[in-house]
């Protein structure tokens, strides 16, 4: 998983790496140790330097602990991610179309005709149809039929089951001075999108932790194109506390997490944690109107890992995108590093 810097310094300047006596070659053979090989408490300092600072975390919507609950700042994006107990207006995530619940928050079946969201082809150069050969452009109603639409909102009580990652116990912690990619997989609910898969990986590319969860609301879709959950995964799956309760064991507050739009991944865990390193934010990109864009993790592996990811059809493998997201984390480092 470790990105050698020396050979990526030498494929861009073309510069030899045998041994010499000159000063230049001797500063161009300095090979600083790949991330992968490092003790857990230098690659914790080591990659310090890439943390979201409180305003990155304020801007891209990370929960911060308020007076009563969690609090959420508002982003274009996450207006309407927690909701009021008597606002029962939701937007369909597939079709678009706005829709209410019933007033005992129950959701009564509507047709829901939609295509999964178009991706990028880079061997196109252009945006695709993942779900049919109809162009992106084309305002065709959908080649997709479900009995119910599925919404992002959750009720605003959420926010009570908001908590921190625990304390260091003392200096000898041995999970304060730990990295790990962190990846969640998400499911449609009645109180919006929970977690279903929780998985952590190292940056020796070791799995740490890879458990199914139950929701704690009723399941409206599993969406298994994207999530890759299906229904024989959530029967040996364990309740959200005891998810929490495992992932406990191995990150506290110190711990410094790697993830793509980690913010997404930390609200459905309903965990607040400000040590983290996020891919999305690293590697924005800026278009032609000259304002900031993010890229999908999927995009990012293509541009500059030069791999495929997400590529199955049983859908995303959690486990895969937090490698994948420390890969990216080892580039940048290699890249950056003097």
């Amino acid at each position: 998983m470790g990105i050698e810097f020396l050979q990526m310094k030498k494929k861009r300047n073309g510069a030899s790496i045998s041994s010499s006596s000159s000063d230049e070659d001797v500063s161009l053979c300095f090979t600083p140790e790949p991330l992968h090989k490092m003790a857990p408490a230098r690659l914790h300092g080591e990659l310090s330097y890439l943390k979201l600072t409180p305003n990155a975390l304020q801007y891209n919507g990370f929960p911060f602990l308020g007076p009563n609950s969690a609090v959420i700042p508002q982003t274009k994006n996450n207006m309407r991610d927690f909701v009021a107990s008597d606002d029962l207006l939701r937007k369909c995530s597939r079709c678009s179309k706005d829709f209410y619940l019933n007033q005992d928050g129950t959701m009564a079946p509507q047709k829901c005709v939609y295509h999964h969201r178009k991706k990028f082809d880079h061997a196109k150069r252009s945006f695709v149809r993942t779900c049919c050969s109809a162009h992106p452009s084309t305002s065709s109603g959908g080649c997709m039929v479900e009995d119910y639409h599925v919404f992002n909102s959750a009720w605003e009580d959420t926010l009570w089951s908001f908590m921190p990652t625990p304390s260091a116990k003392n200096a000898n912690d041995y999970r304060s001075k730990k990295v790990y990619g962190l990846d969640c997989e998400l499911v449609h609910t009645m109180n919006g999108l929970e977690v279903a898969r929780v998985s952590l990986v190292d940056m020796k590319g070791r799995v740490i932790l890879d458990t199914f969860v139950l929701p704690q609301y009723e399941i409206v879709s599993l969406n298994t194109a994207f999530s890759g959950i299906t229904e024989k995964d959530l029967s040996a799956a364990i309740t959200f506390e005891a998810c929490r309760l495992q992932l406990f064991q191995f990150i506290n507050s110190e711990t410094l997490l790697v993830g793509h739009s980690l913010e997404s991944d930390l609200k459905a865990l309903r965990l607040i944690h400000h040590n983290v390193i996020d891919t999305s934010v690293l590697f924005m990109s800026v278009d032609q109107r000259g304002e900031f864009k993010k890229l999908s993790l999927q995009n990012l592996a293509v541009i500059y890992l030069q791999k495929e990811i997400q590529t199955q059809k049983t859908g995303h493998s959690s486990v895969e995108d937090s490698m994948t997201c420390l890969e990216l984390i080892a580039l940048r480092h290699s890249t950056t590093v003097k």
